[in-house]
């Protein structure tokens, strides 16, 4: 429960930078909204979980390594979402985060 109650924080930081809001990124910003941004913030900047705006991850900053992290988790706190998110929808996030 604790972990839960410190992962609500909100990031209200400015935006930097702008998507592009083609339908795939629309879609792949909903669903970060919906699983990522409770811990990462809502402008990916980090909270409880990492910035993923950063241009090095601790597992790898490509589509395979971030499609990994958020279908299996990782050790320390990134849950496994491979139960709530179909591989490719994964895939379609890990584009997504790349382009931040």
């Amino acid at each position: 429960m604790l972990i839960m109650a410190g992962c609500s924080q909100q990031d209200n930081r400015p935006e930097t930078r702008k998507q592009q809001q083609t339908p795939a990124v629309f879609q792949s910003s909903q669903k970060f909204a919906e699983l990522c941004a409770a811990c990462h913030g809502v402008r990916a900047r980090g909270g409880v979980g990492p910035d993923l705006t950063v241009s090095r991850f601790k597992y790898g900053k490509d589509r395979a390594s971030i499609k990994k992290s958020i279908l299996e988790g990782r050790p320390g706190g990134m849950p496994a979402f491979g139960a709530h998110i179909k591989p490719e929808d994964a895939a379609a996030l890990a584009d997504y985060l790349l382009s931040l």
